[in-house]
């Protein structure tokens, strides 16, 4: 999002959480935000937020680590109050190390409470790794996104999303055709 702004988009959320993600993200950014339509009936609840810049150590230090924290121990708290019925989340920023592009998805469809929140915990841990191992990515990529593994507790690339439709897994340290 060129205009610098951050978006959150929403549904299924109470008011109280809402003003409590817009407060934290208008810290650091303009904030665009939208409620949506229910569009999965497996999720009561969605969280979708845009920030618009990359992801890399920088974020931390404009967006801060309290801030972060906060944004975090929301969005679990959300999780743990749906239980079961789910909260589907997705933190996206604006390219990696210095890169406007691609986008850096990081979607997060945990039903059980304990590896929803390993996951947004671990959130922070790959700043460094990723750079590394998106060296290799197939030209015209618009989008990368990131899985979160409950068995090894690491979020490791997933999908690559180029603007003409194809699509890259990674397999064996690098992007391979689906």
């Amino acid at each position: 999002m060129s205009d610098g702004s951050a978006l959150f988009r929403h549904y299924g959320v109470s008011p109280w959480e809402i003003e409590v993600i817009f407060d934290t993200l208008r810290r650091a950014f303009q904030v665009q935000e939208e409620q949506l339509r229910p569009d999965d009936s497996g999720y009561v609840s969605m969280i979708e937020i845009r920030f618009p810049v990359p992801y890399d150590e920088a974020f931390f230090q404009q967006f801060t680590m309290e801030s972060w924290y906060k944004i975090k121990g929301v969005l679990k708290d959300i999780k743990r109050r749906r239980g079961k019925k789910g909260l589907k989340s997705y933190l996206r920023f604006a390219g990696v190390a210095d890169k406007e592009r691609p986008i850096l998805s990081f979607p997060l469809f945990a039903k059980n409470e304990r590896p929803f929140e390993m996951g947004i915990e671990k959130l922070e841990y790959p700043v460094d790794i990723i750079p590394l191992q998106l060296k290799e990515l197939p030209s015209d990529v618009v989008e990368i996104e990131y899985n979160y593994d409950e068995e090894s507790f690491k979020w490791h690339p997933y999908l690559a999303k180029k603007s003409d439709g194809i699509n890259y897994t990674f397999k064996d340290d690098s992007w391979k055709t689906k």
